[in-house]
């Protein structure tokens, strides 16, 4: 809480040195204007008193060409945060600036960190061309976010079949769920992606049927392979919960929608740091009360 307090001064010292007409300019895609601003010395790393760098505020205008100018600008951190820890890469993959995201890379954004990830923001507004540039730069299919959301989950939530399929043709696990128990397939549903979820239900179903027999067939082997007098033990072959890998203890997916009242966004759009920064909010309505609906 303090942090986030110390950025939000930090930011507004920031904001107040900037020239007079900056964000103006900025919002009103005045290229030019913003160009001979820099010219004359102004910081392209400029902050709003709202904690938003000068580049993203320019992605969130849809100012296209100041940020085309402020993209270019060597001067420009290309990796810097704003108050919800997101990062300039984060915010062109969420709208699908695949273009524009790559030649951000060129310059030295991270495509994989800490944190949310483009790939994750990608995928949940359903952008196909710009999750497959990420993945090509290497992005890692199932990192999770800080309470444990998958691109998969995102891409699911957001009812992107073609986003879906590809990410589990890269290798995206079905089974996985987040810190709150969910799955994909949850997560669907809670999109009202019903069919889908359906579809990813019974893949989730399918995988942990396969891993079950295959550690029956692993177990078996090895109580063939036990030493001369050593205890076969009981229940060879059998599986016990949670021995299938199947994350929180064993616990096997349901396909029953989670018990959410309000529509989810994008993990931490609207969010501060803390505890907000998490997706249990969209399925726990108890905890809801009160709180805005991210926008």
């Amino acid at each position: 809480m303090l942090a986030c307090a110390g950025l939000a001064l930090c930011a507004a010292a920031h904001a107040a040195a900037v020239p007079a007409d900056w964000w103006v300019d900025v919002a009103n895609d005045r290229a030019g204007d913003i160009k001979t601003l820099l010219a004359q010395g102004a910081d392209p790393n400029a902050v709003t008193a709202k904690g938003q760098p000068a580049i993203m505020q320019a992605v969130r205008d849809g100012a296209w060409h100041v940020y085309d100018v402020l993209a270019a600008d060597r001067r420009t951190k290309v990796n810097v945060t704003n108050i919800n820890n997101e990062t300039p890469l984060m915010y062109l993959a969420v709208v699908g600036q695949t273009r524009r995201a790559e030649a951000l890379i060129a310059r030295g954004a991270k495509v994989n960190r800490l944190g949310w990830t483009p790939l994750q923001y990608a995928a949940s507004k359903g952008h196909l061309d710009t999750v497959q540039m990420l993945v090509a730069h290497r992005a890692i299919i199932d990192a999770p976010s800080p309470d444990g959301t998958t691109a998969l989950m995102m891409a699911a939530f957001s009812g992107s079949q073609p986003v879906v399929q590809y990410l589990l043709d890269k290798g995206a696990v079905p089974i996985v769920q987040n810190m709150g128990g969910h799955d994909a397939a949850d997560w669907a549903r809670l999109g009202k992606h019903e069919e889908l979820a359906d579809h990813l239900h019974a893949l989730i179903q399918k995988t942990l049927a396969e891993r079950a027999a295959q550690h029956a067939r692993d177990t078996a082997g090895q109580a063939g392979q036990a030493p001369a007098g050593a205890p076969a033990g009981d229940g060879a072959g059998a599986t016990a919960p949670g021995e299938a890998g199947v994350p929180g203890g064993g616990v096997a997916p349901t396909g029953a929608a989670p018990a959410a009242q309000q529509e989810a966004q994008p993990a931490s759009a609207g969010q501060g740091a803390g505890s907000e920064n998490s997706t249990a909010k969209y399925f726990s309505p108890e905890d809801n009360a009160g709180k805005p609906v991210p926008n």
